[in-house]
């Protein structure tokens, strides 16, 4: 009876030292892989580039009948700040609020380079 009781008391603080020892090594690692804190604060600013060849309209709402404010040319690298449903533009509902400005684009002829939230 004591031998089994001390066979399971051997097995199970082996399995506390492995385990104890295996976790040492993923917590080392976690610490060199840790992302700076001032990059988790600042998170990266959402960009779209112009895909449209004659441009896109920044417009006062998120449709094609509210105002035109201006314009941005193919190619060019538009900071957004965050995205809603607006009116469906060639089959595709999502407007880019512009960071920085007033206005929207429509999401069909700005192509997104990196996540953006929604608003």
């Amino acid at each position: 009876m004591f031998k089994n009781v001390k066979t399971t008391v051997a097995v199970a603080a082996g399995a506390l030292a492995l385990g104890l020892l295996g976790a040492s090594p993923a917590l080392a690692g976690e610490q060199r892989a840790a992302v700076p804190a001032d990059s988790v604060m600042h998170a990266k600013q959402p960009t779209g580039t112009v895909v449209a060849r004659t441009g896109v309209n920044v417009r006062s709402e998120p449709n094609t009948r509210s105002r035109v404010l201006d314009t941005y040319p193919y190619g060019a690298t538009i900071a957004l700040r965050c995205k809603v449903y607006g009116e469906n533009v060639d089959g595709n509902r999502i407007w880019y609020k512009v960071e920085g400005r007033t206005g929207w684009v429509t999401a069909r002829y700005v192509r997104n380079n990196n996540p953006v939230p929604w608003c």
